[in-house]
């Protein structure tokens, strides 16, 4: 199924962030290592654009949306997105499935 696509053109490419990113709160992404959707390297590549606000969670495992991946997941998102609070950069939760 993903063969089919490749070489389609793109109604919505990716592009770099506006310089403006860097002025938002801390910004937390989540992508799993291994993920057929959108790979790790473009979460990673977000991140880095955003600067020093900006912190990849890694989830070690597969799959596409990993916020529900095991409790380290969870509890990292949750506390996200209930106090604000990223976790160290680099940060990585051990796949469960």
């Amino acid at each position: 199924m993903v063969v089919a696509c490749i070489g389609a053109p793109t109604a919505n490419p990716q592009h770099h962030l506006k310089p403006t990113a860097r002025q938002a709160p801390p910004v937390l992404l989540s992508n799993a290592l291994h993920d057929p959707a959108t790979p790790h390297r473009w979460a990673a590549s977000v991140a880095r654009q955003f600067g020093r606000k900006g912190v990849l969670l890694t989830y070690n495992g597969w799959g596409h949306g990993s916020v529900t991946s095991g409790p380290c997941m969870e509890n990292t998102v949750d506390r996200y997105l209930t106090e604000l609070a990223v976790p160290p950069r680099g940060t990585h939760c051990p796949a469960v499935r």
